[in-house]
This record gives C-alpha cells, sequence and structure tokens, in this order.
C-alpha cells in the first residue's frame, strides 16, 4: 500500500488506477475534525492497488470535485 507524500503524485496515480478499470475502482474519503486530517484511499475492487494519502492541508480539501 503505497503512502503518497504529495498530492501530484497521488492525483496521477490515482487517475491511472481509475482509467484502468473505472467501473471498479472505489474511493474513499475520512475527514477527522478534531485534528483537521484528511484521508483519501483509491482502490479496486480485485485490491491489487491500494493508494493512500493523508493531509493536514485544507487547501486540498477544498479543490476536490
Amino acid at each position: 500500500m503505497p503512502q503518497y507524500q504529495t498530492w501530484e503524485e497521488f492525483s496521477r496515480a490515482a487517475e491511472k488506477l481509475y482509467l484502468a478499470d473505472p467501473m471498479k475502482t472505489r474511493v474513499v474519503l475520512k475527514y477527522r475534525h478534531s485534528d483537521g486530517n484528511l484521508c483519501i484511499k483509491v482502490t479496486d475492487d480485485l485490491v491489487q492497488w491500494h493508494l493512500n494519502y493523508c493531509t493536514l492541508r485544507h487547501g486540498i480539501a477544498r479543490g476536490l470535485k
């Protein structure tokens, strides 16, 4: 399970995983208000790939669409 340190690396890897098979890709967002931690997990149904990114920066959360 790769843990990405930068948003750019994570978004490229997540897009690549999504484009490989869009119908089997899942995204989970977990936000903890107490410490402002946002974790994003992208995985496929086969769980061959599991991408993880966590941040305390609020700008990332505002830019998600």
